[in-house]
């Protein structure tokens, strides 16, 4: 065997566990060095956090977003199923959050290591819904729709305002009785008039704390003038592809000016998923609730004032058509809203049951 041969073979000895190590499994990463974890497989983006420290990412983008001020250097892929970290920038991170890295993999001090929790019983970063604004539409002056009828020969009139304001205080009661720690927010309680400003401010300016989230559910009965037949409830939520600025940027420091466009766009993102899932949920709310195959008209979009205008996820509700002789009686009967606000509390249930709980199982 040649010198040059031999040369060779030593030298892929040492290089092929030196490429080995550049990458390193991220749910090894997560486990070994005690991280809590974030992954939305919807957007293929993820967070790692130790303390209070944040490392944003998204899947094939070459940067990472830290302490959601800073742009700094970094890749994670998928490769075989599974996401994986380049060894420099596991060494980022754990230079970031004050550890170091060991041998071919990155790890905390044993110390640490001993100390490690279990990490599929963590939420993550503590992210909970903190707030739920509940807005029936329209109220005072403004009636909504309003369907006229004859029912055994005699006027029958029925108001969008006073349907939704029904449901509403009836959802307000279920949702503080579930949810003690929660701030359940009415736009209106009564029958009084209210901008469609004045509503959307009330879950804008809602101050949250840390990882703290507020969802809206604007809800509303529907009216066909082409259409008198037309009837059943669908729920909308704003066009995945509507741009909207959700972080202002005179709040923010310089450095994170710099990334703006990336923190909003990551947002927008978030509201855009989380919106429809919430809208998912209580569509599947209503349907179980209710019960009736042929009045699910299913999910829609639409870029209505309140859910384009609301910072947070937000979706609006039409319960039913006024416009409709049958369903409109069905509309003041107290047993049927009833069925409507139970359907609506159920999706939003569960929807905040799988917001405030995260699988950290491998496969992604």
């Amino acid at each position: 065997m040649g010198i040059k041969k031999v040369f060779i073979i030593i030298s892929l000895f040492f290089i092929i566990p030196y490429l080995k190590a550049q990458d390193v499994g991220l749910d090894d990463f997560i486990s070994t060095n005690n991280f809590i974890y974030q992954w939305s497989p919807f957007l293929d983006t993820g967070e790692l956090k130790y303390g209070s420290d944040s490392f944003r990412f998204k899947i094939g983008e070459n940067y990472l977003v830290y302490n959601y001020k800073e742009k700094i250097d970094g890749f994670i892929s998928r490769k075989n199923g599974s996401l994986k970290l380049d060894k420099k920038t596991a060494d980022m991170i754990l230079q970031k959050t004050g550890f170091s890295s060991s041998g071919n993999s990155a790890s905390l001090p044993e110390s640490s290591s001993k100390n490690s929790v279990n990490n599929k019983n963590l939420h993550p970063s503590g992210y909970r819904i903190a707030a739920i604004l509940i807005d029936p539409g329209h109220g005072g002056k403004d009636p909504g729709a309003i369907g006229r009828h004859d029912v055994n020969g005699k006027p029958f009139v029925i108001n969008e305002k006073d349907v939704v304001l029904d449901i509403a205080l009836e959802l307000n009661k279920k949702l503080v009785s579930t949810y003690k720690d929660k701030k359940i927010i009415l736009s209106r309680n009564n029958d009084s008039y209210i901008t469609h400003e004045d509503r959307v401010e009330k879950g804008n300016s809602f101050k949250l704390g840390k990882n703290e989230a507020i969802i809206l559910v604007s809800i509303h009965a529907n009216a066909s003038l082409s259409n008198k037949n037309a009837k059943g409830f669908e729920v909308w939520y704003l066009p995945p592809d509507y741009r909207r600025d959700l972080i202002d940027a005179t709040t923010v420091d310089k450095k994170t000016k710099d990334i703006l466009p990336i923190l909003n766009s990551m947002l927008e993102e978030e509201f855009t998923i989380e919106s429809m899932l919430l809208a998912q949920n209580i569509l599947d709310g209503l349907n179980a609730s209710i019960g009736e195959k042929e009045l699910v008209r299913g999910l829609k979009e639409e870029i209505w004032f309140v859910v384009r205008n609301a910072k947070m996820p937000s979706v609006l509700i039409e319960v039913g058509f006024v416009s409709n002789k049958e369903e409109a009686q069905k509309l003041v009967n107290k047993a049927y809203l009833k069925k409507i606000t139970e359907g609506i509390y159920n999706g939003i249930k569960k929807f905040i049951d799988n917001f405030e709980t995260i699988s950290f199982s491998g496969e992604r």
